[in-house]
């Protein structure tokens, strides 16, 4: 069963297309309905359908920029365009916003449960072709694949490929054989590169990422980027590029479409984490350890999408992973329990007692540990808490015997249990104090109209998944509602103390269509702007 949005401002024409349809019959079910463009994207927000549809002229907020800004919400929707035959060219101008249909105004019901019907077939297609790897099966053949395995997984994996040489051509090879195999356009081609690196689990907590669901990813990945996906380790690994700001502008819809249709079709919990951009495929190795180190910043078991630039300052790339044990004890600092921290450390320091050097085994494993610990809290914090942390264990002068083993393993606990305490504490800060910003801003600047979450997001140079998470998770609303309060609060101040007229407040409150603002108004208090003031004047006679 396919959920469904309708949305038009004809009240009458709404109500029976709604009530004369048998909707279930035909595989949808109504789960919202909408009079203005502003309504519906509320709805879409709140409600995630599977399918829009809408008038292309509605009031407040266009057909065309309701399916623009929709996109950017749930990306793995469709929509469904209703128009006059005088706007039908200009409906066709939203063709790269997952427009699935055009339907012709006037229609009758059995008119539009024929179209229905033919939107259920190409639904059902779609998710067929998904769920079941059928999508891109001539162009992503095994060649295909067993190539770009050959040529990324060397380079991700930082290992020394010779067959592109060391000298000042390595670069110029690399970018020619990218190109080859799609990842970028052409060898000449200014691109910017991210990697994704992907996680998929069921219900049950279980990894089901599988090389079967390369077709799925890549089948999102081609509408908006050159790309090219690998899978290994239990993960994903995909390299996306794009020209200029196009994969800034790209790829927050991207990976917000791969969760949501992993979720809705596939049934299945995702964790994605992104890189930074970079320019030369050469460093790809650094990318991906950044990508890697974003996804394990979600906890195992929990779905989300994580940018490496949202949570760790731009310097992380100088540092480089050591050991397996490194990579474990870097990930259970930032993300780990404290039981688990301890029973990794008991265990590493049980096989250094079973070591015949134990002494030097030790030694060189707190060296590790404490080049760990200053990195992931300097990745972290980026001042000198580290330093301070470091500067209370200072007795690697003493040496080591099978005797002080088990001091310096208590120690070394306790470092490792302050690293992930003050990790844990800085992350809810910083959450905090993200948030803080926004609703400063949101106060000083609820009269801008183009104040929105991309805006906002941009000005605080984060993504703006993780901004509307940070506010969500830290006042329990989310950026629209709260600017709406803001803007309502203002409104009804300035209605209730000035001599303002309606359509100055509608300015003064960020809004330049007064009809727009009093409908907000009144889904707000439930009485018009007119309304209230008539009455708050006849309660002072």
């Amino acid at each position: 069963m396919y959920t469904v949005i309708f949305a038009d401002d004809e009240e009458d024409l709404r109500k029976a297309i709604i009530h004369k349809i048998d909707w279930n019959a035909i595989g949808f079910e109504i789960i919202g309905e909408a009079e203005n463009g502003a309504e519906a994207l509320e709805l879409v927000e709140k409600l995630g359908p599977d399918l829009l549809l809408t008038d292309i002229k509605m009031p407040f907020v266009s057909g065309i920029e309701l399916a623009r800004q929709a996109r950017e919400i749930r990306p793995s929707m469709q929509i469904a365009f209703l128009s006059g035959y005088d706007s039908f060219a200009y409906a066709q101008q939203a063709i790269q916003y997952n427009i699935i249909s055009y339907l012709l105004k006037p229609i009758s019901a059995e008119e539009l449960t024929v179209e229905l019907r033919r939107i259920k077939e190409k639904l059902d297609k779609r998710f067929f072709e998904m769920k079941n790897g059928a999508v891109d099966s001539g162009l992503r053949d095994k060649e295909h694949r067993l190539a770009l395995m050959e040529f990324l997984t060397p380079l991700l994996m930082d290992q020394d490929d010779l067959s592109f040489g060391r000298g000042g051509g390595r670069k110029a090879l690399l970018e020619r054989k990218a190109a080859e195999l799609g990842l970028k356009k052409a060898p000449e081609t200014e691109v910017r590169y991210l990697i994704l690196v992907t996680s998929m689990e069921d219900a049950e907590g279980k990894n089901r990422t599988e090389p079967e669901l390369l077709p799925f990813v890549d089948s999102i990945l081609k509408k908006y980027m050159q790309y090219g996906s690998i899978c290994s380790g239990g993960k994903l690994i995909s390299v996306v590029s794009a020209v200029g700001r196009d994969a800034g502008k790209y790829i927050h819809i991207l990976v917000t479409e791969i969760a949501q249709s992993a979720e809705r079709i596939l049934g299945l919990k995702t964790r994605i984490g992104v890189s930074r951009e970079f320019s030369e495929i050469a460093v790809g190795g650094a990318a991906y350890s950044e990508a890697l180190a974003a996804m394990h910043y979600i906890p195992a078991g929990s779905a989300g999408i994580q940018f490496i630039s949202d949570i760790e300052p731009r310097d992380v790339r100088r540092f480089e992973y050591i050991e397996d044990t490194v990579n474990t004890l870097d990930q259970l600092i930032k993300t780990g329990s404290r039981a688990e921290l301890e029973e990794f450390l008991d265990e590493l320091f049980s096989r250094v007692r079973n070591d015949q050097n134990a002494g030097t085994t030790c030694e060189l494993l707190v060296i590790q540990i404490l080049s760990t610990v200053y990195r992931t809290v300097n990745m972290s914090l980026n001042n000198n808490v580290p330093l301070e942390i470091l500067s209370r264990f200072s007795f690697l002068e003493k040496g080591f015997t099978q005797n002080s083993i088990d001091a310096v393993q208590a120690k070394v606990i306790g470092l490792c249990r302050q690293a992930q305490e003050i990790i844990s504490n800085h992350r809810k800060v910083s959450s905090e104090i993200l948030s803080d910003k926004a609703i400063q801003i949101i106060d000083a600047e609820y009269a801008d109209e183009m104040l929105t979450l991309v805006s906002l997001s941009e000005r605080l140079h984060i993504s703006s998944n993780y901004l509307s998470a940070t506010i969500k998770k830290n006042t329990g609303e989310t950026f629209i509602s709260l600017l709406t309060k803001k803007r309502m609060e203002k409104a009804k101040e300035y209605l209730l103390c000035t001599s303002f007229k309606i359509q100055e407040i509608a300015g003064r409150c960020g809004y330049s269509d007064q009809h727009y603002f009093s409908y907000c108004f009144k889904k707000y208090y439930g009485k018009s702007p007119n309304k209230m003031r008539e009455s708050a004047a006849k309660a002072e006679a």
